[in-house]
């Protein structure tokens, strides 16, 4: 294997592309009125991940005038507390953070994001893995790329491109900085990244912990319409109440709130050029996505998934150009549940936290047909952005799990 060429890097946002931010968003072109009338009943088909018709004309001009008013200085000034490189790896130039634990007994873990993510989710989990206070805890020395096409990380250039590859990469990263054996851990995309390295890549990946697992129970065929059929024709004292809730979490995300999968799968290009000119037009993508968790942390003492979080996710999408090669995931891989099905990438190690407001909920059972599970945990609170809505739930889970997995 050829050795890793890797430099230090300092992420930094150009003076004048800040005052054209500024300017674009002093200077937006607002509707004259609410685009889809308040009134319409599908306007309330909210989940835990859509804002039913999408977010109201009142709130996007509370957003943009958030956006404008965030401190860009002080998070750019956050996020340099920790250590950035670049590596060149075929070809490619990866964007990652990495932090080496001071205890010499810490183990390498990978840090998988997903979309509208990236590695801005685990910001706030970093410090627990590498120096928890707990001197009997376990400790890790944590990488977190920039997914290809994310942020600072160079986007593929052939349409022959999937998950596995993306795989191929983080793995030879974390050879390349010294670690043969290695955990990994990814929700979202990130989980199929994570899913691929741990199963395409078992003798260095040796252990994987997930935080989102959409394996849909079974007599569903897969499809919304089937799992509407389920959920309908089961009877709610066999499901229970808790479970009664999480199917109607997945369904009115399954029917009402993912026109943007289709989109960013069947034609990408479309959207991605009005989102990479106008920053209302991203603000609304990506905070349609965001916005529900915001909401439910709303009032919260330490809330970590907030405005300003949601402000520091698309001033990094606008800033480096990336919001159409982030589509890609959608656009060049086979269907999302294809990696949960298939016997190829079947995990022979693996660990499943359960966050309540995640999208869709598999059962334990359920989840465990994807693999080995050796280590399963529900959450109280949290969903899709599970790392950035609930730091230290995460972080305990994370230790919890690989305590067991790499007992192994």
């Amino acid at each position: 294997m050829p050795t890793l060429v890797v430099e230090p890097f300092v992420p930094t946002f150009a003076a004048s592309d800040v005052a054209d931010l500024h300017s674009r968003l002093d200077h937006a072109r607002w509707p004259e009125q609410e685009t889809c009338p308040l009134d319409d009943d599908a306007a309330e088909q909210k989940s835990p991940f859509s804002w039913g018709r999408g977010p109201s004309l009142e709130l996007m001009k509370e957003l943009a005038r958030g956006w404008r008013e965030f401190d860009l200085g002080a998070a750019q000034t956050r996020w340099r507390s920790f250590k950035h490189y670049k590596a060149k790896i075929e070809g490619f130039t990866i964007h990652f953070i990495h932090e080496r634990s001071s205890r010499p007994n810490a183990f390498p873990l990978i840090l998988c994001h997903g979309w509208p993510g990236g590695f801005f989710e685990f910001l706030h989990t970093i410090k627990g893995l590498t120096e928890p206070d707990d001197p009997a805890a376990p400790a890790f020395d944590v990488v977190i790329p920039s997914m290809p096409g994310y942020a600072w990380s160079s986007a593929p250039t052939t349409a022959k491109w999937t998950m596995q590859d993306t795989s191929r990469l983080y793995n030879e990263l974390m050879l390349g900085l010294g670690y043969d054996k290695y955990a990994a851990q990814g929700g979202d995309w990130g989980s199929i990244t994570a899913r691929c390295l741990g199963s395409l890549h078992p003798e260095h990946c040796i252990a994987v912990h997930l935080n989102y697992c959409p394996v849909f129970p079974a007599l569903t065929g897969e499809s919304p319409q089937g799992l509407r059929l389920y959920y309908n024709w089961m009877p709610s004292f066999v499901l229970g109440a808790k479970r009664q809730r999480e199917l109607e979490n997945a369904l009115a995300y399954l029917e009402k709130g993912h026109a943007y999968d289709a989109m960013q799968m069947l034609t990408p290009r479309t959207p991605a050029y009005g989102l990479n000119d106008s920053p209302i037009g991203l603000l609304a993508w990506i905070g349609e996505k965001m916005l529900p968790g915001i909401d439910g942390a709303e009032g919260k003492p330490d809330a970590t998934l907030t405005r300003d979080a949601l402000f520091l996710a698309v001033s990094i999408y606008w800033f480096t150009g990336a919001i159409g090669t982030s589509f890609l995931p959608y656009a060049l891989n086979p269907n999302f549940l294809t990696y949960l099905s298939d016997p190829t990438f079947h995990l022979p190690n693996f660990a499943l936290s359960s966050f309540p407001e995640e999208i869709l909920l598999p059962t334990r059972r359920d989840a465990g047909k994807t693999g080995a599970l050796r280590w399963y945990k529900e959450a109280e609170e949290g969903g899709h952005f599970a790392a950035l809505e609930q730091p230290k739930v995460f972080v305990e889970h994370l230790r919890e799990a690989m305590g067991v997995l790499l007992a192994k």
